[in-house]
């Protein structure tokens, strides 16, 4: 339930992120939210009574939030190198300060750990840490808020179980995580479609992996309130337990959702969102970048010749393969079917051909045994595109990408095209002297 960090990306990604670029709507938002968050603010301080109590329950809980960041950092981002990032359970350790200290204690908190993730690893532009901050904040004040109106307790009364157990308290929570939940996505949504357009709002709210994370993430939450309540020592001894849980658990769930289970290589929808963030970072540094499609010859062939489960064992060499043959860092992933992308940082026209052409010959070369006994042999069709050439964002070096893919086809298969600038194609492996075979596989 954390904003978006790559919400604001009009134009040129991330340099171009400055408010004076903002389509006009969008900077009235923003400078209206980040104005409502600091009057947010300066009505709680001068409403609410700071006690010892409070600022001290606040730093206890702010100081397992950032702990919790770093967790994500040293223990599970590491992990990531082959596509798969962390979250930082935040939500465990905001949201008891919602639901037990006044309004003002939940709007201020958050802006610790993000500012600590943007030191540590975000290096986002400015406005998009302000941004961020106000929604979260606004988010989590709202929420604290509606708990303290209908649960009826003040700033000043004794926490108590009472508090958060029974079904009036109940339902009282589930307002407040409903509202908080309300005003961020609603926020959050607002922007992307202002400054990205209405389709980036459909793919945000179709996050199924941030649903199931976001429950786990308050429910644990609510029942760290309860332990807080019960006894401070108890969160205290509580916290190991969290930060390990949340690192297991979440490595689980993250590879569950962004890998593709046949393949071992990253699922479509993960895969585009670190292609596009690869492709932005290029593209604001003047990096070289390029972009490979891959697409298995008479795939059709193989599943009706040899069946299904022969397939899927193809494709599970076939991506092998593609990590054989490629760089630790270049990212692969499977974009559905028998198609294969791969993003190759670093790399020119002319690098990224050659890359292309040293994975068609391994994959020509491989021999696949079926669950039946029967030896099989596959080709391959590759495009390849090169940002700034072809385009300019990832959708742009997919499409080109695309056609030089479908020129390989008509060319006979088994060869590599690379994307000059849209719509042009240059043969780049007649000189390599690319083996062309319109048969389809055949056992050996």
């Amino acid at each position: 339930m954390g904003a978006m960090v790559g919400a604001l990306r009009p134009g040129k990604p991330h340099t171009s992120s400055t408010f004076s670029l903002l389509p006009p709507p969008a900077r009235a938002l923003v400078a209206g939210v980040v104005a409502a968050y600091l009057a947010t603010i300066v009505v709680g301080l001068s409403t609410t009574r700071v006690t010892g109590r409070d600022l001290a329950t606040c730093a206890v809980f702010t100081a397992a939030a950032v702990l919790s960041v770093e967790v994500s950092l040293r223990l599970a981002w590491p992990r990531a190198r082959r596509d798969r990032l962390s979250r930082d359970f935040l939500g465990v350790w905001t949201l008891p300060v919602l639901l037990l200290l006044p309004p003002l204690y939940a709007a201020v908190m958050v802006a610790v750990p993000i500012c600590y993730i943007q030191l540590r690893a975000w290096r986002s532009s400015l406005l998009k840490v302000v941004y961020n901050a106000a929604v979260i904040g606004l988010a989590r004040a709202a929420g604290s808020q509606v708990h303290h109106l209908l649960a009826h307790h003040g700033a000043t009364a004794g926490w108590t179980v009472a508090q958060l157990v029974g079904a009036a308290q109940l339902l009282a929570v589930l307002a407040a995580v409903v509202v908080w939940w309300l005003v961020n996505n609603v926020l959050i949504g607002a922007v992307v479609a202002l400054t990205s357009g209405t389709n980036s709002v459909g793919a945000f709210l179709r996050d199924r992996e941030g649903v199931v994370l976001d429950l786990v993430d308050v429910s644990t939450g609510i029942l760290t309130a309860v332990l807080w309540t019960t006894s401070p020592l108890l969160v205290l001894f509580a916290v190991p337990a969290v930060l390990f849980m949340q690192h297991q658990l979440f490595s689980d769930l993250r590879q569950a959702v962004r890998t593709d289970l046949l393949t071992d290589v990253a699922s479509p929808q993960f895969w585009r969102e670190t292609a596009a963030r690869e492709v932005d970072r290029a593209w604001a540094s003047s990096s070289q970048l390029a972009v490979m499609l891959l697409d298995i010859d008479h795939f059709k062939a193989v599943n009706d010749r040899h069946g299904h489960l022969a397939g899927d064992t193809v494709l599970a060499a076939i991506a092998g393969e593609l990590g054989n043959a490629l760089r630790p860092g270049d990212r692969v992933g499977r974009l559905g079917g028998e198609e294969f992308a791969a993003v190759l940082g670093g790399l020119n026209l002319l690098d990224a051909q050659s890359a292309a052409e040293r994975v068609r010959q391994q994959i020509a070369g491989l021999r696949i045994r079926s669950d039946r006994g029967d030896w099989m042999a596959v080709t391959v069709s590759i495009g390849v595109a090169e940002l700034s050439v072809s385009g300019n964002n990832l959708s742009e070096l997919l499409d080109a990408a695309d056609r030089a893919l479908y020129a390989a086809k008509a060319a006979g298969r088994n060869c590599v095209r690379a994307a000059g600038p849209a719509p042009g194609i240059i043969d780049l492996t007649a000189a390599a002297g690319s083996a062309v075979d319109t048969e389809p596989p055949i056992p050996l």
